[in-house]
């Protein structure tokens, strides 16, 4: 049973060496623009011999953001530091793919550089306990 975990695999149009694929965690190591770093490419490139690799949480724009010195993928310097991380991931013979992700009406301005209020569909939902107020406090969500 053990050696399916060594045999390649297609996912999408992926074809991966093996079946192990490294989960997403967030690392908090990019520059407070959200730029990727050296040590982001270092981190990513030492887990290459996953079949892929699947990005910490990436905000897709500034309203995205919902954690201090995590990466962004919506400007120049961005995408600069994702190419180093990916060339070193392919240099070192990984895969990656990137995780987007946009934290919602749970972020807070203070983490935006723009300091706005966060966006999203609804302020509360059930899922959602909580709910981001205009004055940024939380407040529980009212249930019917």
């Amino acid at each position: 049973m053990n050696d399916v975990l060594w045999q390649p695999i297609k996912a999408g149009e992926l074809q991966l060496k093996h079946r192990l694929v490294m989960a997403p965690m967030t690392r908090n190591r990019s520059t407070p623009e959200g730029a990727p770093t050296g040590m982001n490419a270092e981190y990513y490139a030492q887990r290459a011999s996953m079949a892929l690799i699947i990005s910490e949480g990436t905000q897709p724009s500034e309203d995205g953001q919902g954690y201090m010195l995590t990466p962004g993928l919506y400007d120049d310097a961005q995408i600069a530091g994702w190419r180093e991380v990916t060339d070193a991931v392919h240099a070192a013979g990984g895969q990656m793919v990137v995780q987007f992700m946009h934290c919602g009406r749970i972020g807070h301005p203070d983490n935006t550089p723009h300091h706005r209020l966060p966006v999203g569909l609804l302020r509360c939902n059930r899922t959602s306990r909580w709910s981001r107020q205009p004055d940024c406090r939380m407040s529980p969500c009212r249930t019917r």
